[in-house]
């Protein structure tokens, strides 16, 4: 449900209710990618500076390159993706946490 969030909204109305993009779950979610992006790769994935509130979601969500996110487990497990990760895996956000190893 928090990746759900911040997807736009509409993008698949069978999914059932979902987060608004604006709840404070979907932006600590976008917030964890961004701080472990420059954690582990030691530069800025977005400058959180100069975005607020929704943008924040807005910029992750349709950001150039692909974002991928799993769990840590013996076998991973998608937990998000954005527009351009989907496209890639050429999946949906609905069938994201069925991709296996």
């Amino acid at each position: 449900r928090v990746a759900m969030a911040i997807s736009p909204s509409g993008i698949n109305p069978a999914v059932g209710s979902k987060l608004s993009l604006g709840s404070p779950e979907a932006f600590t979610l976008a917030n964890w990618i961004c701080c472990s992006y420059s954690y582990y790769l030691g530069a800025e994935l977005l400058r959180f500076d100069s975005l607020i509130g929704e943008s924040v979601l807005k910029h992750l969500w349709h950001h150039q390159d692909a974002i991928l996110c799993c769990s840590l487990k013996s076998v991973p497990v998608f937990i998000f993706a954005n527009q351009a990760g989907l496209d890639m895996l050429e999946t949906t956000l609905v069938a994201l946490q069925d991709i296996t190893w």
